[in-house]
This record gives C-alpha cells, sequence and structure tokens, in this order.
C-alpha cells in the first residue's frame, strides 16, 4: 500500500487582484468567528465529522457555539462567511484521543484572522470512539482524512448554497497544524516518509508505539505527501523513532512546537530529534518553558489530571497566546508578510532557528 498523493503545487497567497488580508499575529483579529458541523466520506468510504470555522464581519450572529454539548467556544454559528476574496486555508489534526475541536483557543482565533480552518475526527482514535480502530491503520489514514477534508471543503466553496460558499482558491492549498498524534499527521502530510522495513528493524529489539505499521505493507517507502501544503506546525508531535531519517524528506516550511515539562512526547526524546531531521526551509524550534502537553489543547478545562494542567506548569492563557502568536506569525511569514518581531513572541520560549 503506497500512500502517496500526486497534486498540484501550493500558492498560498492568490488571492487575485485584491492585496491579502492580515491581523498583526499578537491582536484578537478583524473577524467574528463563525463555525459550522458537517460530515462527508472519506475515499475509504469511513463517514468524518468535520468543524469548519469562517471568519466573518456579522457580529453577535445566531449563538455561542457549543461543542458536542461538552464545551463553550467562542465562536457563533451563523453569520455570513468574509469571502470578498479567497481566504487561506488552516487544517488542523486532532490528537490521540483528541476531537476536532481540542484547541479553539487556536482554530477558532484564526478564523477571526481570516484563516479558513477545518478539522476532521479521526474516526477510531477521537474523545468518543478510542481504540476502536488499530492505531496503527489510524496512522496511515491520518493524512488521507486530511486531504480529503480539504476537498471537501473546496468543494463546498464551490457550492453556492455553502456557508463557505466562494472562500477557497483550490491552487492555493493549505497549511496544517496538529497536536501529538496530528503534529505526526502533520509531518506525514507535510512530507517525511516511513522507511517500513527500517521501521521493522528498529522495533525488533523494544517495540513501540507505532510498530504495527510495518505489518501493514509491502512497500518499502510509505509516503503521506500531499504536495498541496505550504506550511506545517506540528505541535508536541511524537513520531521521532518511526520517521527517522524519512524526517529529512519533509519539505515545507516548519515550526515545531514542544513544552519543556512535556512528560508525554518529551522535548528531548520527541520534539528536538524532530526539528533536527526535518528537511523543510525555513525551520523553527520553539520549546515554551514551563508548558506540558495538553497545554496545546483545551482538554485541562475537561479534566485537570493531565500533564500540562495545574499550578506545576505555565498559565494556559499565557501558553494559549504564545502558541496563537508564534504560530499566526509563521503563517504570516510563509505568506510573505513580515513578522520577524513576532517570531518568537516575547515571553517563557526557548527559540532554534
Amino acid at each position: 500500500m503506497l500512500i502517496h498523493l500526486l497534486l498540484a503545487c501550493a500558492s498560498p497567497n492568490d488571492t487575485g487582484d485584491q492585496a491579502p488580508h492580515f491581523d498583526a499575529p499578537d491582536s484578537e483579529g478583524s473577524f467574528t468567528p463563525v463555525t459550522v458541523q458537517d460530515s462527508f466520506t472519506a475515499r475509504g468510504g469511513e463517514e468524518l465529522t468535520v468543524q469548519v470555522w469562517y471568519p466573518s464581519e456579522t457580529s453577535g450572529a445566531g449563538s455561542q457555539v457549543r461543542y458536542d454539548a461538552i464545551y463553550d467556544g467562542v465562536s457563533r454559528s451563523q453569520g455570513a462567511a468574509a469571502c470578498d476574496q479567497p481566504r487561506p486555508v488552516l487544517m488542523f489534526s486532532h490528537g490521540n484521543g483528541g476531537i476536532r475541536w481540542q484547541s479553539t483557543f487556536f482554530t477558532e482565533l484564526a478564523a477571526a484572522h481570516g484563516y479558513i480552518v477545518v478539522a476532521p475526527d479521526h474516526l477510531g482514535n477521537t474523545l468518543f470512539d478510542m481504540d476502536e480502530v488499530d492505531r496503527n491503520v489510524v496512522a496511515l489514514r491520518r493524512p488521507h482524512d486530511i486531504s480529503d477534508a480539504f476537498d471537501w471543503a473546496v468543494a463546498q466553496s464551490e457550492d453556492a448554497e455553502s456557508p463557505i460558499a466562494g472562500c477557497i482558491d483550490p491552487d492555493a492549498g493549505f497549511a496544517v497544524a496538529g497536536h501529538s498524534f496530528g503534529g505526526f499527521t502533520t509531518l506525514f502530510l507535510s512530507g517525511a516518509t516511513i522507511d517500513r522495513p527500517a521501521l521493522a528493524e528498529r522495533c525488533e529489539p523494544a517495540g513501540g508505539w507505532l510498530c504495527g505499521i510495518p505489518e501493514l505493507s509491502e512497500e518499502a517507502v510509505l509516503v503521506g505527501a500531499d504536495s498541496r501544503v505550504w506550511a506545517a506546525i506540528p505541535m508536541t508531535p511524537v513520531g521521532a523513532l518511526t520517521f527517522d531519517a524519512g524526517l529529512s524528506e519533509q519539505s515545507t516550511p516548519i515550526l515545531v512546537m514542544g513544552g519543556s515539562q512535556d512528560t508525554l512526547t518529551s522535548m528531548e526524546i520527541q520534539v528536538t530529534p524532530i526539528y533536527e531531521g526535518v528537511g523543510g526551509e525555513p525551520a523553527y524550534l520553539a520549546t515554551i518553558e514551563g508548558a506540558g502537553h495538553f497545554s496545546f489543547s483545551v482538554m485541562c478545562d475537561l479534566s485537570p489530571t493531565f500533564n500540562g494542567c495545574g499550578d506545576d506548569f505555565l498559565d494556559a492563557d499565557t501558553t494559549t497566546q504564545l502558541i496563537n502568536e508564534m504560530s499566526l506569525a509563521f503563517l504570516g511569514q510563509v505568506r510573505g508578510f513580515e513578522t520577524d518581531a513576532f517570531l518568537p513572541a516575547d515571553g517563557p520560549v526557548e527559540w532554534s532557528e
């Protein structure tokens, strides 16, 4: 099974005759974020739930959203999309046992800054259906979920009845961000490859998190790249030992983010080796001092027991401000805006480039 997508090259700044919109990375953004939930059929026949956030100039329309009757967001449930020009697209991949809305502090703010943000649930690997599908199978399917979700969003943009009608230029491609297992997905989508025989050999002595992957394919090299990707933001990613030398095939501008107090995907074992191995240019590493694994999600609001929650870690407001500001500055830089003053953001950040 060769996972390989041969697709058109990305052009993140193609917005026709109008100048592309850009807000200062440390601002609240010019727009009201609006969100809608939908579903689509992925290439394998799976029905995936998807969340879309989009910018609107309509304030106060609809109700404030409550995601899956669990978590209150700041987005509104209704509002006309501000798509007088095509908007840049940001795809988001949730973590292992996460959910499409698990990092709303980031996805909602990105919409307020003018992005169309699209996040599918990875079936069998969410908060509601964890472990219903083999994690190794999910690992290989995840990049397809994101690419298929982008294709679905493009089709929605071409539908006059859709809330995001006219919002997406399909030739402009998309940026991708993801947390933990979603960071793995982000790396896979942006070019990192898996040498199946080499992975099997590495796994033989002691096993590992995704050591079942070699049994799922006879291909020597597994590829999940989508050439429409124009920037990548893996947050506390896993995959250093899975990709290994294949990280050098990662080929888009990349911002790798991690927390100094992350005990699940630690800086030493996962995040820093991933940064040192990737091939994209520019490549940045932001270590947020005092942040833990779940500091990059809203899960601390649901349970105070996760790594990253509580008084022993950097407070959530500071952490999310740093994540948002550096992510938006990085994406803006790739799109051609001058954002060096925001990289890194002021605060407890160790920065490498």
